[in-house]
Formats: structure tokens, C-alpha cells, sequence
């Protein structure tokens, strides 16, 4: 069983966490590094040979893991959110999404102007990933 706890310390917590990732966006070509297709599941077998994540802060809100960052895509500026729950195959249930996609600024979940998708980060391990769009990309600017 996952425990979810957002009190005034975690709130916080998760105000200084945005603010540090807000000063350090990933950069496009880091973010495009790693992308891939626009599968619902991404598995480790799938990614690109080589391949590290892009730095993100982490904090644990109860038994969610939780890993935050701003990143350049083509788009524009995306936040993006990564939860996971404590147990080997398991993920969030959405409820528990909606709560800690609200404490990072989500204003919609899911987002109309993002994305939804699972990723494998350890063996049998998954994670519930969540982009949503910040800012748009300027007109011939990537």
C-alpha cells in the first residue's frame, strides 16, 4: 500500500524544488537526446543505446518517489513530472497523480497540451511520466 503525504513542510519542499528546476531548464539538445517514439509505454529495452537521463530533483512525497524538471522540447518550456510508487509493478492510481500533478503546477490531468506516458526506469519498475506545456516555442525558434 502507497501512502501519499502533502502537508505545509512537503508544499514547501515542492515550491523550492520548482523554483531550483526553473533556474536550470534541460536544454533542447539534451532533451532530444532521449526521445522517443510516442508510445504509451516506454521500456528500458527500448531506449537508445547510451542513454542517460536528463537531471531532474527528486523528493519522496509518503511512499511516492517523485523526480521534477523544466525542459526545452520543440514545443516550448514543459514541465515534466515523474511519480512512482513504491512496489515493483505497481503505479500511482490516478487520484494520487492529480494530487501531486496539482503541487507542481499541472493545470490540467491529463494535460490537454502535454502528455501521459509510462517508462520503465528499473527492471519491473515503472514510473507514470507527465509533460505539460509551459510556454510555447517562439515562430522559427526551437
Amino acid at each position: 500500500m502507497s501512502v501519499l503525504i502533502i502537508d505545509r513542510r512537503s508544499r514547501h519542499r515542492i515550491a523550492e524544488l520548482i523554483k531550483r528546476a526553473r533556474r536550470r531548464p534541460v536544454p533542447l539538445e539534451l532533451t532530444m537526446q532521449g526521445s522517443a517514439d510516442a508510445s504509451p509505454t516506454l521500456m528500458l529495452k527500448d531506449r537508445k543505446p547510451g542513454f542517460e537521463r536528463p537531471p531532474s530533483d527528486h523528493m519522496m512525497l509518503g511512499s511516492y518517489r517523485v523526480a521534477f524538471s523544466f525542459e526545452h522540447q520543440p514545443d516550448g518550456l514543459m514541465r515534466h513530472l515523474s511519480i512512482s510508487a513504491p512496489k515493483v509493478g505497481t503505479v500511482p492510481n490516478e487520484i494520487a497523480l492529480k494530487m501531486i500533478a496539482e503541487e507542481f503546477g499541472f493545470t490540467e490531468f491529463p494535460p490537454t497540451f502535454g502528455r501521459v506516458w509510462l517508462e520503465e526506469f528499473d527492471p519491473g519498475h515503472m514510473a507514470v511520466n507527465i509533460v505539460q506545456l509551459v510556454e510555447a516555442a517562439q515562430a522559427g525558434h526551437a
